[in-house]
């Protein structure tokens, strides 16, 4: 089995992804759940691939699935609220010291969209911001993200 479906059967990660589906079950703007963790490692292996990254689809999926988990408790440090349980998470699916370093480096960092992508922070950041489907969003008269931030077209 790839390491990347033990954490989706991991029960810190459940619990988590739960916690955060019942959080914004009243939300209007971008959730963050499984479906859009899944939309960020598939965007984020695309860029991997149409790019010749060297980045391992283990390691993007992992880092995808995890980037958003401390939304459970945070909207606002969710980022740094994040790393804790992925660290136990990618320990407990048998990631190495060093992926973990690398895959917590990426959630800490993937707010931002780089002009540039060379590491897996890059990637995250910038697959994270095409997910979101701005030119579909019931709620983008209300929504915070710039006009000129916003995906007004299909990209990937």
């Amino acid at each position: 089995m790839c390491r990347y479906n033990k954490i989706i059967k991991n029960a810190l990660f459940n619990e988590l992804t739960e916690k955060i589906k019942q959080r914004e079950r009243d939300r209007v703007f971008c959730r963050h759940g499984i479906e859009h963790s899944l939309d960020v490692a598939r965007i984020a292996y695309i860029l991997v691939l149409e790019n010749n990254i060297d980045i391992k689809k283990d390691i993007i999926y992992a880092a995808a699935l995890l980037h958003d988990i401390g939304r459970a408790d945070s909207d606002s440090t969710h980022r740094q609220d994040s790393v804790a349980p992925a660290e136990k998470i990618l320990s407990a699916c048998g990631y190495g010291i060093a992926e973990i370093y690398e895959i917590t480096s990426a959630i800490l960092s993937h707010g931002c969209a780089p002009a540039e992508l060379n590491t897996l922070s890059d990637v995250i950041g910038r697959a994270d911001k095409l997910s979101r489907l701005c030119f579909d969003c019931s709620a983008r008269g209300e929504c915070y993200w710039q006009e000129e931030s916003r995906n007004k077209d299909i990209t990937y």
